[in-house]
C-alpha cells in the first residue's frame, strides 16, 4: 500500500503526536509499505527539535502552505495527485478541520485519529457539529479506549476503531540498585500546564506526606508556563528542598530508571497518556485520579493506585492516600507491582500489537472503499442535500445526531476554503486560576522581600561610609 500520514507539524515541532506518527510510519515502511508524510511547509528548514529521522528516513514528503487561499488550492491539488491508497491524520492539531476540504474529490480514503477523551474536544476545542461532521467525513476514525465509544453519537460508532498508543519496549532495569538506594522518588512528567496536568495537586499531596516519609523526593520533569508557579508553591509548602524540577528533558529513561513511583494527577484531559506507557516500561507503579477516564481505565489495583473523589471533588488528600499505599510497601513489593504494570502494558499495547491493528485498519479501509467504489466524503456529496439545520444549541449529547445531520455538517466543513480554527487551549478553570493568582502574589512578595533586603544592605553600607566621613 501507499500510505499517507498528515502530520502538519512534522517539520516544525517534535510533539507527542508527531513522535507517534513517526513510529507508525517507520513501522509501515519496515513492513514493506510506501509512506508519504504530509506536513506544513517550513521554508526548507527543519526545526531544531526535529530529529534526523523525520528528515532523512525513506519517506516521500509533501509540504503544504495552508496560510493563504492559493496555497490551500495547491495543497488540495498535491493530495489529489499523490496517488495514495489511504491516508491517516491526527485530530491533535486544530487544523484537522482542513481535512474534509483537502480530501474532497481526491478519491483518497482517510482515517482520523483522536488523541484524547472525546469530551475534551467537544467542550474545549470546537463546536460539536464541527467535531462530529469532521469524523463523519472520514472513512474511519480511531479512539484510544473502548470507554470513549459511548460518548460518540450512535450513527458514528460503526466508523470507530479502538486503537491505543504503542508501548515502548521494556527497559533494562537494575532492580538491585533500585531496591538498595536510600532515597526514594515519585516522578511525574509533562508540560507544565495546570489546566490539563494539575501538578499543583501533586505538590500539595507530597507536602502532606513529606514529614512521614523524609527519605522520599518528588521530581517534576518538564517545562511550561506554570514552572515558576510550581517552584514558588513548593517553597510556600515548605517542601522546596525535597522537590526537583528537571526542566525540559530530551531523554527520560534515566529519570524513570531512578524513580520508584510514577504519578499523573490529571483530572480529564488525558486520552491515553504516553507517560504511563513509558513509566510502565521501566516497571514503575502508576498513580492517578479515578475521575480521569484514562487513568481509571488503565490503572488497575494490581499495577498501581487510584485517588478517589470526595463528593465529586478531587483533593490532594485523596492523592496523598493513593501515594501512601505504595510508599508504605517494601521495595520488593513495589517492584512486583511495577513488573505487573510492565507486563500488562506490554501484553496489551506492545508495539507489535498496536502496529498490527493500524495495518489491519489501513487494509480494511482500502478494501471497503474499493468495494463501494467511492470514499465516505464522495458518498456524502452524492447523497446529501442541504437540510438547513441550525447548529446553535446542538450539544454533544443531543439525540438528533442522525446520519443526515452528520452528513450535512461534513458537507458544510468540506466546502470551506478557510475552515474556522478552534482555540488552542481550553479555558482555565477556577482552581488553576486561583493557583496562578496565589503563586503570582507569592512571587511578588518574594521579589519585594529580596529588594527590601538589598535596600537594607545598601543603606547600611551608605550609613557606615557616611559615619567614616563624619569622623574625619
Amino acid at each position: 500500500m501507499k500510505i499517507g500520514f498528515v502530520s502538519l507539524e512534522h517539520l516544525r515541532d517534535w510533539t507527542g503526536i508527531t513522535r507517534l506518527i513517526d513510529r507508525i510510519a517507520s513501522e509501515m515502511v519496515a513492513r514493506g509499505h510506501d509512506v508519504t508524510i504530509i506536513a506544513l511547509d517550513n521554508k526548507g528548514r527543519a526545526s531544531a527539535k526535529t530529529p534526523v529521522s523525520a528528515i532523512a528516513y525513506p519517506h516521500e514528503l509533501i509540504t503544504l502552505d495552508l496560510s493563504r487561499p492559493a496555497g490551500r488550492r495547491e495543497a488540495r491539488d498535491k493530495i489529489a495527485a499523490s496517488k495514495l491508497d489511504v491516508c491517516a491524520a491526527s485530530i491533535g492539531n486544530t487544523q484537522v478541520m482542513y481535512m474534509p476540504w483537502l480530501f474532497r474529490g481526491s478519491g483518497v480514503p482517510f482515517i482520523l485519529g483522536e488523541p484524547a477523551d472525546p469530551r475534551v474536544f467537544n467542550f474545549a476545542r470546537w463546536q460539536p457539529y464541527e467535531h462530529y461532521g469532521t469524523l463523519f467525513s472520514a472513512d474511519a476514525f480511531t479512539t484510544l479506549l473502548p470507554q470513549y465509544l459511548p460518548f460518540y453519537p450512535e450513527a458514528l460508532r460503526p466508523r470507530a476503531a479502538v486503537i491505543g498508543n504503542p508501548a515502548p519496549p521494556a527497559a533494562d532495569i537494575d532492580f538491585a540498585a533500585r531496591r538498595e538506594k536510600t532515597i526514594r522518588t515519585i516522578i511525574t512528567a509533562g508540560r507544565f500546564n495546570e489546566e490539563d496536568k494539575r501538578f499543583s495537586f501533586l505538590l500539595r499531596a507530597f507536602a502532606l506526606l513529606s514529614e512521614d516519609f523524609p527519605d522520599w523526593r518528588l521530581k517534576l520533569a518538564g517545562d511550561g508556563p506554570y514552572w515558576e508557579y510550581y517552584d514558588i508553591m513548593a517553597e510556600q509548602l515548605g517542601i522546596k528542598k525535597f522537590v526537583d524540577f528537571t526542566g525540559a528533558v530530551a531523554d527520560m529513561d534515566s529519570h524513570y530508571e531512578s524513580a520508584d513511583i510514577f504519578c499523573l494527577p490529571s483530572f480529564r484531559a488525558e486520552g491515553f497518556p504516553m507517560v504511563f506507557l513509558e513509566a510502565s516500561a521501566h516497571a514503575l507503579p502508576l498513580v492517578g485520579y479515578s475521575s480521569c477516564a484514562a487513568s481509571s481505565a488503565l490503572i488497575g489495583p494490581d499495577i498501581g493506585a487510584l485517588a478517589g473523589s470526595v463528593n465529586g471533588q478531587n483533593t490532594p488528600e485523596a492523592l496523598a492516600d493513593a501515594l501512601r499505599a505504595l510508599m508504605e510497601l517494601s521495595p520488593e513489593k513495589r517492584e512486583a507491582v511495577g513488573l505487573r504494570a510492565r507486563k500488562t502494558f506490554q501484553d496489551n499495547y506492545g508495539g507489535g500489537v498496536i502496529f498490527d491493528q493500524w495495518e489491519r485498519l489501513f487494509e480494511d479501509t482500502l478494501e471497503k472503499t474499493r468495494a463501494l467504489g467511492k470514499t465516505a466524503l464522495e458518498r456524502i456529496f452524492d447523497s446529501m442535500t442541504d437540510i438547513g439545520k441550525e447548529w446553535d444549541g446542538l450539544g454533544p449529547d443531543s439525540p438528533v445526531w442522525t446520519p443526515e445531520l452528520l452528513g450535512s455538517a461534513a458537507a458544510e466543513i468540506a466546502r470551506r476554503e478557510d475552515p474556522v480554527k478552534a482555540p488552542d487551549e481550553s479555558d482555565a478553570g477556577e482552581e488553576p486560576e486561583s493557583v496562578r493568582l496565589r503563586c503570582e502574589l507569592a512571587r511578588l512578595r518574594r521579589d519585594y522581600g529580596a529588594l527590601e533586603k538589598k535596600y537594607g544592605a545598601l543603606l547600611g553600607q551608605f550609613q557606615a561610609l557616611a559615619g567614616k566621613r563624619g569622623k574625619r
